[in-house]
């Protein structure tokens, strides 16, 4: 039964790793509030039966529990859980796909000085701005407190997130803005409390959607050049 189902596991990443349709490679999967340099990224997709897609991803963290933050654009308000690391280990000892990271297109930062300049974001008051946002979800999941946030002003999802201690560094701004024009809401994802670093778990992400998704250019803010992505 055992070998049947790493048979499986084998066979299914081979398809998706030759598989000719697209796949989205938009969105950011972690950024600290004072980014880690992540060595490798590895995710897991399933496709399932009814129309979802369940996104298992590893989470590499170094510093202090309070710094953790962790920010990514989501397609639908997806369920949240934890899983256990042998599941990567696991298929890592199998498969070794390797895929370099791109470097993120240059005109991603191009309007990064005319919506979100210090000043700007400043302007407006900042308890009327946040008023517009909207909190999709909230919950816990292992050590993890998270929040589903949507707004149709991305200055207002910042303050939002540095308000309820998601800080955001300057750099995931202008990203933040091209997610939230692409009609993309936000999960946003911090430990409890009572939990250490020691407790982070990966992460498990089911949401509605024709297709995988690889968040890459808000991944990028956090990522070491050149990071290795695996994914089965």
């Amino acid at each position: 039964m055992q070998k049947s189902r790493l048979l499986i596991l084998m066979i299914f990443s081979t398809l998706l790793l030759t598989m000719t349709g697209s796949a989205y490679a938009c969105g950011g999967l972690f950024c600290q509030n004072v980014p880690v340099a992540q060595q490798a990224e590895r995710i897991i997709f399933t496709m399932n039966a009814d129309d979802t897609i369940t996104a298992y991803v590893q989470i590499n963290y170094t510093g202090d529990a309070p710094d953790f933050s962790w920010v990514v654009p989501v397609p639908t308000v997806p369920e949240i859980d934890v899983a256990e690391i042998d599941l990567f280990d696991e298929l890592d000892r199998l498969t070794q796909p390797i895929i370099m990271a791109p470097p993120i297109p240059d005109c991603v930062f191009r309007n990064q000085n005319l919506m979100f300049e210090s000043d700007m974001v400043m302007s407006a008051p900042m308890s009327d701005m946040a008023g517009s946002v909207q909190v999709l979800a909230s919950g816990t999941a292992g050590p993890y407190a998270y929040d589903v946030v949507d707004s149709p002003d991305p200055q207002a999802l910042v303050i939002w997130l540095r308000e309820n201690n998601y800080q955001v560094t300057e750099e995931m701004i202008p990203l933040i803005e091209v997610y939230n024009a692409e009609g993309m809401p936000f999960l946003a994802m911090k430990l409890q409390p009572d939990a250490g670093v020691q407790e982070i778990q990966p992460i498990v992400m089911t949401y509605e959607s024709d297709l995988p998704m690889i968040p890459i250019r808000l991944t990028a803010v956090a990522a070491t050049p050149n990071m290795n992505i695996l994914t089965w």
